[in-house]
Formats: C-alpha cells, sequence, structure tokens
C-alpha cells in the first residue's frame, strides 16, 4: 500500500512497469475536466474510471481486493476515506470473480485512510480496501486507476 500526493507518484514510477505510463497521464492532465465513465490511459495496461458520488459506506461494510491490477484510487475532489485490512484479519465471503477481476471480504477495519483531494491509495492484491467510506455528504470526483500487474 502507498499513501501519496498526486505530485509525488513520480517517485514511485519503478514499482510496476505500467506506472510511468500513469505518471505522464497525471502530469499532463486536468484531473478536474475529466469526464465520467472510463478513462483510456495506455490500453488495458493502465485505464481509469471516472466517478462523482456521495460516500456513504461505513468503514469495514467489505473489503475487495483484485488480483490482476494494482489500484490508484485519487481523490480530485472533496474528500473520503478507505478502510484498508489484511487477509489475517477477514475472511472470503464472495469468491474471486476472474471476469470482473474482484474477491470479496469481511473482516476487521486495520487502517482508516483519510483522502483529501490530490491524495491517492495505491492498493495491491494484499491490500483488502474499503473505497467510499463516508466523510461527509459532499459530492467526491474521483478516478480509480486500473495498472497491471503483468
Amino acid at each position: 500500500m502507498i499513501i501519496t500526493k498526486v505530485e509525488d507518484f513520480r517517485r514511485y514510477a519503478a514499482v510496476n512497469p505500467h506506472f510511468q505510463s500513469l505518471v505522464n497521464f497525471l502530469e499532463n492532465t486536468n484531473l478536474r475536466e475529466c469526464p465520467e465513465g472510463k478513462v483510456d490511459v495506455k490500453g488495458e495496461q493502465v485505464f481509469g474510471n471516472c466517478f462523482t458520488y456521495i460516500a456513504d459506506g461505513e468503514a469495514g461494510d467489505f473489503f475487495e481486493t483484485h488480483r490482476n491490477y494494482i489500484d490508484v484510487h485519487l481523490v480530485v475532489e472533496n474528500e473520503e476515506a478507505m478502510a484498508v485490512t489484511s487477509g489475517k484479519s477477514a475472511k472470503i465471503t464472495e469468491a474471486y470473480d476472474a471476469e470482473k477481476d474482484i474477491e470479496f471480504y469481511q473482516g476487521q477495519v486495520e487502517q482508516l485512510i483519510h483522502l483529501h483531494a490530490g491524495e491517492c491509495l495505491v492498493t495491491f492484491p494484499e491490500d483488502l480496501h474499503q473505497p467510499k467510506v463516508r466523510l461527509n455528504d459532499l459530492l467526491v470526483k474521483k478516478i480509480v486507476f486500473k495498472v497491471a500487474i503483468n
């Protein structure tokens, strides 16, 4: 798991061979103007989904993880919290769906991470996470980038 500001994401370019493409995108795009929906970065290797919503979850409602993609959760406007746990503190509630690249868990919150506009949470397969944890009743604009592991 990595927590960073969008302007510092470049530091992590060596973590994954596709992170450099994301760095280039982040440094050359006005994220506030990003329309809702799919965000093309580098085909199926790096892409995003832009959402606007009111975060209404309670920490620990569920956790998810992915096997084929690293998630880069980037809050563009407002703020939200994300609950995080590990496999030792959770149990599978929905088996891995290879088509959707997702597995769901129920468990104990190990950390609650508060993300402000311009901050990212990068989650790897071992980082079970719950997005959209409520902090207020304002709209959140967020882009979740998917970065291929292989």
